[in-house]
C-alpha cells in the first residue's frame, strides 16, 4: 500500500489506514483491503498508546483514527470490540476538553485529571476538533441504542457550541449557540444536516433519559416526585418543532436526495414511538382514561406508517441511490425494527381481513427493507425473528396480504 512508503506519524497513519478501512467496508469488492486496513489502523494506534509520554496519543488525529475504528467495528457483527473502542475514544474526547470547549472561563466543573490539547492555531483546527467530539455525540447514541446500555457522554454537561454548518465560521457569523439554545437556529441557514443529526440525537438522548427516570420513579413508589406528563409533553412539543425545521413538508423527492434528511426522518419518527409507548404503559398502570391510551397507540401507528413510506421511497430508487442509503444502514435499521414492533402488536387487535391483510403487507415491506439494508451485525433481523416468523406462519396458513404502496 503506498501509506507503507511514506514516513508518518503513528496517529496520522492510523488515521489514514481508519479512513481506508471503513471506505473499503462500503465496497464489496474491497474485502481484503478492509479487514487489511483495519489491522494496520489498530496498530498504529496502539503504539500511540504504548509511548511513555502520550504525546502521540494527544492528539486530533489520534481521537480521529479511534471514531473511525470505532464505526468500522459498529458494522460488523460484535459489538464487544466497538463498545470498548468507543469507550477509548470518550474518555480521549474528555481528557482533551472537547466536551468543554466553549465553558465559561470561571467554571469549576471541569475534571480533575485532564491532558488538554494546545491551542488552536486556526478557526479551521478549532472547528475540526469541535465536530469531532460531536460526531462522538452521535456514535455513542447508536451505541445505546444497540446495546440497551445507558449513554456514557453526560448531555446535561457538555457546553461545546453546535457544529458550525462550514468548514469554518464566516468572518461576520455569529457564534453558534450551545445544545441547549440550538433553537434559535430552526429557520435559519445555519442548520445544516450535520447540526441536525446532533439535535434529534440530542431528542433520543432525552426521550431515553425520560423513560429511565419514569420507571425509576415507579420504583420509588409515592415518594418519588418526577412529572412523567410534564416531560412527555414537552419532548413531544419539541420532536414536533425538531422535524418541522429541519424536514419541512418531507417532500419524498427532495428526501431521495439527501439521504441524510432521510434518516433524519426515519429516526424522529422512531424517538415518537419511544415516547409514546411509554405514555402508553403510564397511563395503563394509573388507570388513567382509554382515550389517552387509545390516542397513544395511534400516535405510535402514524409513526409507524411515515417509517413504512420512507421505506417505500428507499426500495422504489434507482440502484445508486439503494446504495447510498445502504451505506447509512446501522442509522437505518433501528427506526425500521421499531415500526415493525408497533405494528405487529396492533396485528393482534386488527378486525376484518382487509385490515390484517393491509397491516401484513406493510410489515411485509419493512422485512424486505431491513434485508435490503443489508443488515450485516445479525442483531437487528434477531430483534425482529419473531415477527418474521409469525409473517411465515400466517402465509402457510393462506392468509392474504395486501402490497404496501401499490
Amino acid at each position: 500500500m503506498e501509506l507503507s512508503k511514506l514516513t508518518l506519524s503513528p496517529q496520522v497513519t492510523s488515521l489514514s489506514y481508519a479512513m481506508a478501512s471503513l471506505g473499503a467496508s462500503l465496497m464489496d469488492a474491497h474485502g481484503p483491503t478492509k479487514d487489511r486496513s483495519y489491522q494496520l489502523a489498530r496498530k498504529h494506534f496502539e503504539v500511540c498508546e504504548r509511548e511513555e509520554d502520550c504525546a502521540n496519543l494527544m492528539s486530533i488525529e489520534a481521537l480521529q483514527a479511534c471514531i473511525l475504528i470505532t464505526c468500522y467495528e459498529l458494522r460488523g457483527k460484535g459489538l464487544a470490540r466497538a463498545w470498548m473502542s468507543l469507550g477509548r475514544a470518550i474518555r480521549l474526547a474528555q481528557m482533551m476538553g472537547l466536551d468543554r470547549m466553549d465553558a465559561d472561563p470561571g467554571s469549576n466543573n471541569a475534571p480533575k485529571f485532564q491532558q488538554m490539547l494546545p491551542a488552536a492555531r486556526s478557526p479551521l483546527e478549532l472547528e475540526e476538533r469541535r465536530k469531532a467530539f460531536w460526531v462522538l455525540f452521535i456514535i455513542d447514541a447508536y451505541a445505546s441504542v444497540r446495546s440497551g446500555n445507558p449513554v456514557a457522554i453526560d448531555q446535561a454537561k457538555v457546553t461545546t457550541t453546535l457544529p458550525c454548518p462550514q468548514s469554518i465560521p464566516e468572518p461576520d457569523q455569529a457564534p453558534m449557540p450551545s445544545l441547549n439554545n440550538a433553537k434559535v437556529l430552526y429557520g435559519t441557514d445555519y442548520l445544516s444536516s450535520f447540526t441536525g443529526v446532533v439535535l434529534m440525537v440530542s431528542l433520543y438522548r432525552r426521550c431515553s433519559t425520560h423513560v429511565e427516570l419514569s420507571l425509576d420513579n415507579e420504583s420509588a413508589g409515592s415518594g418519588s416526585t418526577y412529572s412523567f406528563w410534564e416531560h412527555h409533553y414537552s419532548i413531544d412539543k419539541d420532536v414536533k418543532a425538531c422535524g418541522d425545521a429541519l424536514m419541512g413538508t418531507e417532500d419524498a423527492q427532495a428526501l431521495l436526495q439527501d439521504e441524510i434528511a432521510l434518516a433524519l426522518s426515519l429516526n424522529l419518527s422512531a424517538i415518537d414511538i419511544c415516547l409514546h409507548e411509554a405514555a402508553i404503559v403510564k397511563a395503563d398502570k394509573d388507570g388513567l382514561p382509554k382515550a389517552l391510551i387509545t390516542e397513544c397507540n395511534s400516535r405510535c401507528g402514524e409513526a409507524a406508517m411515515r417509517i413504512a413510506e420512507k421505506v417505500s421511497l428507499i426500495q422504489k430508487s434507482v440502484q445508486p441511490k439503494k446504495t447510498a442509503f445502504r451505506q447509512m444502514n446501522i442509522y437505518c435499521l433501528w427506526p425500521v425494527c421499531k415500526a415493525m414492533q408497533v405494528l405487529d402488536r396492533q396485528l393482534s387487535s386488527v378486525t376484518g381481513n382487509a385490515q390484517m391483510a393491509d397491516t401484513i403487507g406493510v410489515l411485509k415491506l419493512l422485512v424486505t427493507g431491513i434485508e435490503d439494508l443489508e443488515d450485516v451485525s445479525g442483531h437487528w433481523m434477531d430483534s425482529i425473528s419473531h415477527i418474521v416468523k409469525r409473517l411465515e406462519e400466517m402465509d402457510s396458513t393462506g392468509v392474504k396480504t395486501t402490497e404496501f404502496g401499490v
